[in-house]
């Protein structure tokens, strides 16, 4: 069965970043494009259908919200954008742990749930390079309005379920 995933897409980072995460990364190889993950490893592609309308209901009761990516971070040999404002992405991850206990964020690997935009996987040097680069070219501004399902299908990481941010606020 093909696993899923549950991200946040941000097409705006395309440009900057899709290069380097087709070729430092496993899943960009796979055209996974830029995001931010909710929750991965999510269920395999069957179980998630039975789930689309608990996660259709738990994203949909948050609101869409400006995003804007200008710092870097790292994990060990991992280089990522930081998402900011972060708190949205981790109110959405911890409302879907929530509802899904038996699917936690990143496997239940990391204590804390740290939202970032991965940019690529290599050695210092390697990183270093493209990080300087890449600063040069930031901020990325963008508007999270969504959510997605995704699935690893044989072909590679494939769009399988859009969830709209559907929650109004008085303007």
């Amino acid at each position: 069965m093909a696993e899923t995933a549950l991200v946040v897409l941000i097409p705006e980072l395309e440009p900057l970043i899709g290069d380097w995460r087709r070729r430092y990364t496993g899943d960009g190889a796979r055209d996974m494009p830029p995001h931010v993950t909710l929750i991965y490893p999510f269920a395999d592609a069957a179980a998630a259908d039975e789930r689309l309308e608990t996660v259709a209901r738990v994203l949909g009761a948050f609101g869409p919200f400006p995003v804007e990516l200008r710092a870097t971070g790292r994990f060990s040999e991992l280089l990522y954008l930081r998402p900011e404002p972060a708190e949205p992405f981790v109110a959405m991850t911890d409302a879907l742990a929530d509802a899904f206990p038996g699917f936690p964020p990143y496997g239940g690997e990391f204590d804390a749930i740290v939202p970032h935009a991965t940019v690529a996987q290599a050695d210092d040097e390697t990183l270093a390079a493209i990080e300087s680069e890449l600063i040069t070219q930031l901020p990325v501004q963008a508007r999270v309005e969504r959510a997605w399902l995704v699935e690893n299908a044989p072909a590679g990481w494939r769009r399988h379920t859009a969830f709209p941010l559907e929650r109004r606020t008085s303007v």
